[in-house]
Formats: structure tokens, sequence, C-alpha cells
């Protein structure tokens, strides 16, 4: 017999640590635990934030309680792993423990952490999974629970997202979704795209395959960096394909991007023409007026907090036009910081260029994530960058830090997406192969731009063979 809310709330408050902080059983249902605890001064670090282990304490036992609240009240925590995706702050700390999968006496669970103000907004501040093990078995079937949670979740809620282990991957929710054409799967997939420059050819292919293969209704979210951002809007409004074009026809053109220019003080890309342009050719600012203005998001950095941040919800064209501009701002090569929303922004890329962390603090359970760079390369780090790192060091030390930072980064984010988990969103990457020609962030080059956009093509349809079997 399972454990009822006011028995499993006398077996938290018995623990010394629970006493010590305050936690709170708000709510135990069947697969499902919520608690709760106020965020005070005493369990923050030196930025004002919850402290980290403070989050996998909390995470730890929202895993615990849902676990038992499944399997029955004798259990324990066998693994667990916690993404943390942003500062807490505010005046409670939730964390949502949830049965994803259930066999035998093992439940693959995963919780939801947020810090929630005093309005009652919230921020989705770090994503745990854990597996709870009853070492006797309760007799409680993975059906019986899956069964029983539909039966009891409140009307309007939401089914539970999924998690790491036991739990469908990417691929089996787009053949799933593709199959049905229903996305109410209780998933967020996200469409994750990378920038680098003129080597956003590369992603803009692979976002014209995606096009092209009729994935796009089976994305719920499209989150771009830089000319990931571009690639972002553009797909949004049916033109990905011409924007793969434009790359080596339209924008490979002095007009847009000119080193000499550098020796006369100037910018080396002429960054508001060039989205100017883009919105002129490819009317990218009408999807502010459609429901892909709450779907989209720019990532870029904030000169003053040297954090990425999402830029959606746009309110109109030049809104979402001076996201995409802010987006894509390179350090020194485009000129100074761009003003929008009252802030000072910079590239995305600075602090998260393959913008999976962004995609998740935004709800994405799922990524297909469009990378510009082969398996096990990173961006290089040469005198150019030495310089940008000083220019960035004047505006904000944090910013020249994760400048600094970016080549491991970008290795290691993208590793974690090929092995299917990053940041707690289960992950898939289109990218290159090693073989594949590969441009420059500058390149200017007709036919070498051409050839990366064919081979691009070519790497992106092998990687999505796997959706064969699931079209209808």
């Amino acid at each position: 017999m399972r454990p009822s809310l006011a028995v499993a709330q006398r077996v938290l408050a018995d623990q010394s640590v629970t006493r010590m902080l305050g936690t709170r059983l708000v709510s135990f249902g069947e697969g499902s635990a919520v608690v709760e605890l106020d965020i005070r001064p005493e369990i923050t670090n030196h930025h004002g934030a919850v402290h980290g282990g403070i989050l996998a304490y909390a995470a730890d036992t929202a895993l615990a309680f849902a676990g038992g609240a499944a399997l029955g009240p004798n259990v324990v925590t066998s693994g667990l792993s916690i993404d943390y995706l942003a500062q807490a702050r505010g005046v409670t700390l939730r964390a949502h423990g949830m049965v994803m999968n259930a066999t035998g006496r093992r439940a693959a669970c995963r919780c939801e952490l947020h810090a929630v103000a005093a309005d009652g907004s919230s921020v989705l501040v770090a994503v745990a999974q854990g597996t709870i093990v009853a070492p006797e078995a309760s007799g409680v079937s993975a059906a019986d629970i899956s069964e029983k949670s539909e039966m009891s979740r409140p009307p309007g809620a939401t089914r539970p997202r999924y998690g790491r282990t036991g739990v469908p991957t990417v691929q089996q929710i787009l053949r799933d979704r593709l199959r049905t054409g229903d996305t109410d799967d209780g998933a967020t997939v996200a469409l994750v795209i990378e920038g680098g420059g003129m080597r956003g050819i590369v992603s803009a292919t692979m976002a014209a395959v995606i096009e092209q293969e009729g994935v796009l209704p089976a994305i719920d979210l499209i989150v771009g960096t830089s000319a990931g951002a571009v690639n972002a809007a553009t797909l949004a409004v049916g033109k990905a394909e011409a924007m793969a074009d434009s790359y080596a026809e339209v924008f490979a053109s002095p007009e847009f991007i000119d080193v000499r220019r550098i020796v006369r003080g100037r910018p080396v890309i002429d960054g508001l023409r060039l989205v100017s342009h883009v919105d002129e050719l490819f009317d990218v600012g009408s999807a502010a007026d459609t429901d892909w203005a709450g779907r989209l998001a720019m990532v870029a950095t904030d000169v003053d907090t040297g954090l990425a941040e999402a830029l959606t919800g746009f309110t109109d064209r030049a809104d979402l036009i001076g996201s995409i501009h802010a987006s894509g701002l390179l350090p020194m090569l485009a000129g100074e910081p761009v003003v929008l929303r009252g802030r000072r922004w910079l590239d995305g890329g600075i602090v998260d260029a393959v913008p999976v962390l962004t995609a998740a603090t935004l709800g994405a359970t799922h990524a297909i994530v469009l990378a510009t760079r082969p398996p096990g390369t990173q961006p290089a780090y040469g005198a150019g960058d030495v310089v940008a790192e000083r220019y960035l060091r004047r505006l904000n030390p944090e910013l020249a830090a994760a400048y600094q930072g970016r080549p491991h980064r970008y290795r290691e984010t993208l590793q974690q997406v090929r092995a299917g988990w990053c940041h707690g969103v289960s992950t898939i990457a289109l990218a290159p192969r090693t073989h594949d020609p590969l441009p420059s962030r500058l390149e200017r080059d007709q036919t070498a731009l051409r050839a990366a956009r064919v081979a691009a093509a070519e790497a992106a349809r092998e990687q999505l063979a796997f959706l064969a079997g699931g079209k209808s």
C-alpha cells in the first residue's frame, strides 16, 4: 500500500536536513511529488542564487518521493544527474519529481526545478534525472502507474515531460509525430541552429532539408544563434532553401563582408545591412505576426551581465529584425553592441554557440541540433581571437572569460549532443561529415560555399534516414 500525503509528509519531517532547510512536501500522488523550500540567504552562493548542492538535494528529495509514490515507501536513489540551466533566485524553490518509466522494482524519474518569484512567475533553473529502486518488490506494474497517473492528472494539466532513461528518444518522438500528426505527447521538440558566420550555409542547408522533408510540423521551437538566428527566421517563414542559396549567390559580396574595411576602422561585416536585406528578400519580419513569434528565439549575449539570453515573443517586425541583428553582432568584426529592449547585446555565440542550454530554459525536452562543424572539432583560437578577447574584457571581464572558454565549451556540448543527452535534453545532431568541405566564418569564395551546400544537404539526408519509416 502506498502512503498518503500526510504519511509522506511525516516521513520527510523526520529527516534532520528537512528541519534544517524547512523542506515541504506539497504534493504526493501516483508517480509524482512536489517539494518546496524557501529561498533564504543561508542557502545561496556568493552570487545570491541558490547553491547547486541545495538544488541537487531538492531534486533528490522530489525524485525519491515520486519513486516512492509509485513503488512503495521503501525506496533508495541508485543514481542521480542534474543539469543546471539558470541561477535560482526568488522566494521559493519548487522541485517536481515525476516517474517516467517503471519496471518491477526500478523507476526512471525526472525532476524539474523552478525558482518562483513573489508574483508567482517561475523560471526553470535545473532538470535532473535519477533511478529510484525498491529493495523489495512492491507489486506495482508500470502499466498500473501509467494508467492511474493519467486518471489522477488534474484537468488541463500537461503530461509529464520525457527524461533520459527508459523513455522515447528524439528519433522515436519524430517518427511518431510524423506518422500520426499528433504533437500532444508531452514532449517539447526544439530545432537548435548553430551559427558560424558564412559557415552558416551548412546549418541553413540542413534547415532546408528539414523543410523539404516535411519535418517542421513536428517541431515546437526554433532556437538560433548568430547566423543560426537568420536561418531560424527564414525557416519559420518557409524560405530556408532560398536562404541557403543566398549565402553564395548574394551574401558573399563585399557589400556585406569586406576585410579591407578594418584598415579604415570600419566593421568587416555590415550586420544591419545584411539582416535588413534578408528581410527584403525573404520577409522574415512577417514571422512576428504568426504563432512563431512565441516559438522562435534568437540567442544573444547581454553585454552587462555576460549571460546568453533568448530574445523571443517578438512584438513587431522591428523587434524581430533587431533581435536577429543582436544575435549575430560578432565582437569587433560587426561593430558596437546593438541596443535593443533597453539593453546592449553581442553575438550569442560568445556564450552559447550551440544553444541547447537556451532551448532547455525555454522548456525543450528534445532537440535536433544543426551543427556546422564535423564531430570532434572545435573553433580555433588565433591572434584575432586574442584581440577580440581584449576588446570584450574592456566591455565586461565576464565576456572575455566566456569567449576564451568557447572552443572547449563548443566541443564538449557537441560531444554531449552526439551522445544523445545535453543539458537535460534528449538530442540528435545533424553535422557535416569529416570529409565534407568546410567554409570559413568570413568565406567569400562562391565555389567553396556551393560545395559546402551540396555536401551539407547529402549529410542531412543521410542523418535523417531514420525518419523513412515514420512518415504517413
